[in-house]
């Protein structure tokens, strides 16, 4: 069954959470304590919560998304878990691989109950199935974050918002140069967040495995999209140090050397011929 909902779907997504006996898929740009706090009471005791999640600076610094939101969901139950990535955009929740929600609307209270909000309710097993295994591809262009690495950013999160406010009430140079080098921070712990422990060749190699599990690309094709998915980390005018290592205006020379380590190990090959790489045939992603 495949149903359109509208506003006002909170009783929907309260429906499909309670079901859940496994997991819940959240992916949501904005999230709000109050309505992550009210979806995790929703589940029954151990149900894993798998979070996709844009810990964005703008987002956090305008009160659209709460640090405290994310760690909630993550301590749901033992085995939950939170991934950092930069640029989603989607509204998916998932449960169990048998019900899904897609919809224009986030994890807050407007989204929820007060905005006019369009999408639909999925009671088929196969695409919900299908939609869960999508959205945590995409897990692999970030990496997992616990309760303790997401409280750290609890008080980078006050002073954007105080900071925020300052500058709304009284922008004075002074204060939007003090914003400006705030947001330019936390920017770069963000994207840090996304790194993890990973080294940049294991984030490019992973964007390039990402990218042609969906067919050949050409270089220039996969430059492009690694910087869509990537905008933090690929960015031609900022230059980032994360532990140590450059980002930024870096990110091509990367790319490149994460091809061609991936072609000696036979993950990806290159056809010379139409100037495509593509994933060595039999070979899939983890």
């Amino acid at each position: 069954m495949v149903q359109i909902i509208s506003s006002g779907w909170r009783d929907d997504l309260a429906d499909i959470a309670a079901s859940a006996r496994r997991s819940v898929l959240v992916v949501a740009p904005f999230i709000k304590y109050k309505e992550a706090d009210w979806l995790c009471g929703l589940l029954r005791s151990g149900v894993e919560v798998v979070t996709l999640a844009n810990i964005d600076a703008e987002a956090v610094s305008a009160s659209a998304l709460d640090i405290a939101a994310l760690r909630r969901l993550v301590e749901a139950s033992p085995t939950s878990r939170l991934v950092a990535l930069s640029n989603l955009h989607a509204k998916v929740f998932v449960a169990d691989a048998k019900a899904a929600i897609v919809t224009s609307g986030n994890l807050t209270r407007a989204g929820l109950d007060d905005n006019i909000e369009c999408g639909v309710l999925i009671r088929q097993p196969k695409l919900a199935r299908e939609l869960r295994e999508r959205m945590l591809a995409f897990a692999r262009l970030g990496s997992p974050m616990d309760a303790q690495a997401i409280g750290q950013f609890a008080p980078l999160e006050a002073e954007l918002r105080e900071t925020r406010a300052q500058v709304s009430h009284s922008a004075t140079p002074t204060a939007m140069k003090r914003f400006a080098a705030l947001m330019k921070d936390a920017r770069q712990k963000f994207a840090a967040a996304q790194v993890g422990d990973r080294s940049p060749h294991a984030v490019f190699a992973d964007a390039i495995q990402f990218i042609l599990a969906r067919g050949p690309q050409k270089t220039k094709a996969i430059e492009a999209e690694t910087q869509r998915l990537m905008p933090h980390l690929c960015d031609d005018n900022e230059y980032f140090e994360i532990k140590g290592e450059p980002y930024g205006r870096t990110w091509k020379r990367r790319l490149r050397h994460a091809q061609l380590h991936l072609k000696r190990r036979g993950i990806i090959v290159y056809d010379g011929k139409d100037q495509n790489w593509a994933l060595t045939q039999g070979f899939a992603p983890e």
